[in-house]
């Protein structure tokens, strides 16, 4: 495991299984601290980062005096993070989970705190996109009011992990602040592809035509076409690669290591293992014979688009990876041409965490470190894109100033998924 990087002074709050972490160390970045309340996520953390010390603890208890003492850190150059906000996720009940009083969504402030403890230079907060759209934008205005109380400049953006060469469909919400009065230049878009299947051919034409720059969407199958075929309930935690990689994205995850971890598959009931025989690849539960179905589908409706027992294609990017994609039953988390779901490792390709990065802990807990993570990938094109905007000019950021206006067109254009890209 490659060491920290030597470059900005880093601090890693509800860092998990150290996704933020781990993109920001390929970026050179010193990450010498992370804080998280799940104890076998921190175990993953300290194992994958020797150099930094893991705090397994409530951030309630914690000052921003404790943090540069675990740190070693005489200041902190950047802060990174992502407070859970499950009460706003979109694989949640939008309705009734998402309550102020919900403390589950009430843990960006002691992020913000920890924030005006320290006072880094600049800030970066990962969540889901409906915590900017309850209340018509007014839940996400008071989180950047409260750090633009702090004197921090707020910058925010709904990115797709496929565009920027991590081969699953995960929107998530980037917050970005800065003390120092410069503005943060947004990573480019490498790739670009449909997120809707009805529209596969429509964007890369486009592509072809006005984007020839950009690469195609890698696919589920460009992550995990390599790895050894098993069944559901088989794997081993530690085996020798089978064949060689079949893409460059396989190569880049596999980097120097010569064996293969944490390629487990959950066993599955019978019942389930019945039912996704009915399920062809790129097809849902729709297509399992009404009389064999569950009791609770009876009370969905046909034309629902919930993708529930799907069998994904090959050919497109995953579903987002959540915390229980070692179960067929909550999406579409089954293999394409195996009766089983998604491996641990299928769902850390997946996230672009490399292949010598280890998961501690049973594999229940596995699965739902690797689904709550960033993906590394994109946390390192944060990485690289702040590196840059470090070094440049002050500037003032020109915002605009009807932030529900602004709030309604991005939930709009993330829930249409036009036919075709806008102009970029």
């Amino acid at each position: 495991m490659t060491a920290s990087g030597t470059g900005p002074r880093v601090i890693d709050l509800f860092s998990g299984a150290g996704g933020l972490s781990e993109g920001f160390r390929q970026a050179g970045y010193n990450v010498r601290l992370g804080l998280d309340f799940d104890a076998e996520a921190c175990r993953t953390h300290a194992f994958n980062h020797p150099d930094a010390t893991i705090l397994n603890t409530d951030v309630h208890e914690v000052s921003g005096k404790d943090l540069l003492a675990e740190s070693g850190f005489g200041e902190v150059d950047v802060m990174i993070g992502g407070p859970s906000c499950q009460g706003f996720s979109t694989q949640g009940r939008r309705g009734s989970w998402a309550s102020e009083d919900d403390p589950r969504n009430m843990l960006y402030r002691q992020y913000a705190r920890l924030v005006g403890d320290l006072r880094p230079e600049w800030f970066v907060m990962e969540n889901v996109p409906g915590l900017l759209w309850f209340n018509k934008g007014e839940f996400g205005r008071r989180i950047f009011d409260q750090f633009e109380s702090l004197g921090y400049q707020i910058q925010h953006k709904i990115v797709l992990a496929a565009d920027f060469g991590v081969p699953q469909l995960r929107r998530r919400l980037m917050i970005v602040g800065n003390r120092v009065g410069k503005v943060f230049q947004w990573p480019e878009q490498t790739h670009m592809g449909a997120v809707r299947r009805d529209a596969i051919a429509l964007w890369e034409k486009r592509r072809l035509e006005k984007f020839p720059h950009l690469e195609r969407h890698l696919t589920l199958w460009d992550a995990i076409s390599d790895l050894p075929a098993i069944s559901a309930g088989g794997g081993v935690e530690e085996r020798r690669y089978t064949k060689a990689p079949l893409t460059a994205y396989q190569a880049a995850l596999r980097g120097s290591s010569d064996l293969l971890f944490d390629h487990q598959a959950t066993p599955l009931p019978q019942v389930h293992l019945d039912l996704i025989k009915h399920v062809a690849e790129g097809q849902t539960w729709r297509e399992i014979p009404q009389e064999l179905l569950p009791e609770r589908f009876a009370k969905i409706r046909r034309t629902d688009g919930t993708n529930l027992f799907a069998r994904p294609d090959r050919n497109r990017p995953s579903y987002t990876i959540i915390t229980q994609f070692g179960n067929v039953t909550t999406g579409a988390y089954t293999h394409p041409n195996q009766d089983r779901a998604f491996t641990a490792r299928e769902g850390a390709r997946i996230q672009s965490f490399p292949d010598d990065f280890r998961f501690i802990g049973n594999l229940t807990s596995k699965y739902r470190q690797i689904g709550n993570a960033v993906p590394p990938l994109l946390a390192r094109r944060m990485a690289e894109a702040l590196t840059v905007s470090m070094s440049g000019e002050s500037a003032e950021l020109v915002l605009d100033l009807d932030f529900r206006n602004a709030v309604a067109r991005e939930q709009a254009a993330a829930e249409r998924d036009d036919l075709l890209p806008a102009a970029m």
